[in-house]
């Protein structure tokens, strides 16, 4: 009797430990996925400075806009006007901390917190986490990113005075991609420029909407042949007018300027005018004509002084714009503005900072300006955040100017007065 009673109770005992197990393995599963759910949004907002709701796009064309009443997905796209001096996001959903990056700033901010933004485009990085540490940054569960364009004046002018077609391409796209122009659906005018070596490219056009007729000056193409057409270049400017046309809308024409730049050592030395130019002046090449008048023609593959600024001619004759030119004389690049002058001094282009010294050229490594240093690349763009030189020493430079910070603490980090972190 003592071994059945014995026996029953072992077998009690197995059997409550088994169901205890499985329970308690049934809790920690259902924990883990009630767990692993939490980490999304369930609403999303934007807001410009002025207050004003922003709308969030599923695409760089904006036209596919946000649905908070469906998942919220991993990246969005916005656009805001050129007088937007903050942006600030409005998250709910998730009971942890929400971190919000500008670009590559380790700079933080809380949702609802207004954040600078700046001419061209802007990536924000929304992070979920479960809690944050400032010294793990990275150690987010999940992120969402943001692009934000920022207008210009300029491109605001010309969107506002449209009156074509309510038809657009997707891309323009140059040498299969090879060669950046900065699309934009709603910027009608572009201009690139090659070396002079480059006699001929494939050009893309693809629209938004395939039932849209493209042609490139005049001749169609489609997407059999995949939107593409391979085009000739002759020397200095060539002009090519890309037309849309869809039944019941007007016609849309983009523009896109292709220059084929010849080589300035080309060019012969002109002694008497080189007379007239200051010391300064003499920086930018031998090359060199002066004029009073607007500059809009005058000798090919020369620089040109107009009414004290610099211009420089392509192949035709004509001022090259909106571009980087690279002087083989000199070693160096320049800018050249929407009205064919010279760029001196800071320049903001594709939400990059460039420095350009007194006589144009464009400057790299440590520069110091207004009192103030900085560190630009080897491309030019300015450095901001945590920085280390060639020579092994740590820098700060400032997230929203990238002055150098010195005789700060940052983050419980030392600086001394000459920049560098106290180890």
């Amino acid at each position: 009797m003592n071994k059945w009673i014995k026996s029953m109770v072992s077998t009690t005992a197995l059997i409550t430990i088994f169901f205890a197990m499985e329970s308690l393995t049934l809790s920690k599963f259902q924990a883990n996925i009630a767990y692993g759910m939490s980490y999304q949004l369930t609403d999303l907002g934007m807001e410009n400075s002025n207050g004003g709701n922003v709308n969030l796009y599923k695409n760089d064309n904006y036209t596919r806009e946000l649905d908070n009443n469906r998942d919220i997905e991993k990246t969005y796209y916005a656009k805001v006007s050129s007088d937007t001096s903050t942006v600030s996001f409005n998250t709910s959903g998730f009971d942890g901390n929400v971190k919000i990056f500008k670009d590559k700033s380790s700079k933080v901010y809380d949702s609802g917190k207004e954040i600078p933004i700046l001419t061209g485009k802007t990536t924000f990085h929304i992070r979920l986490y479960d809690t944050y540490d400032e010294s793990n940054p990275n150690n987010f569960k999940k992120e969402y990113k943001v692009i934000v364009k920022k207008y210009t004046s300029e491109e605001e002018n010309e969107i506002n005075n449209d009156d074509q077609g309510d038809i657009y391409l997707k891309s323009i796209e140059l040498d299969y991609g090879d060669i950046p122009i900065g699309f934009n659906r709603e910027k009608s005018n572009y201009t690139v420029n090659v070396d002079s070596d480059v006699k001929s490219l494939a050009i893309k056009a693809e629209p938004e909407d395939g039932a849209t007729t493209v042609k490139i000056n005049n001749l169609t193409i489609d997407e059999n042949d995949g939107y593409k057409k391979d085009i000739s270049l002759v020397s200095g400017e060539n002009k090519f007018e890309i037309t849309l046309s869809q039944e019941g809308e007007k016609e849309r024409t983009y523009i896109v300027y292709i220059n084929r730049v010849g080589d300035s050592n080309k060019v012969t030395k002109d002694t008497n005018t080189e007379k007239q130019i200051d010391d300064a002046d003499k920086a930018i090449g031998n090359n060199v004509n002066t004029s009073n008048n607007t500059g809009s023609s005058g000798s090919p593959n020369s620089w040109v002084q107009v009414s004290g600024k610099w211009k420089y001619n392509d192949g035709f004759g004509n001022p090259i714009r909106n571009t980087w030119y690279y002087d083989n004389n000199y070693k160096t690049n320049y800018y050249f503005d929407a009205d064919g002058y010279m760029v001196v001094g800071w320049l903001r282009l594709d939400n990059n900072w460039y420095y350009l010294n007194s006589s144009g050229a464009m400057e790299t490594g440590w520069k110091q300006v207004g009192g103030n240093w900085y560190y630009l690349d080897y491309d030019g763009k300015m450095r901001t955040g945590w920085f280390k030189d060639v020579d092994g020493k740590y820098y700060y430079l400032n997230e929203s100017n990238g002055a150098m910070v010195h005789d700060a603490v940052i983050n419980g980090y030392k600086l001394g007065n000459d920049g560098v972190w106290k180890k």
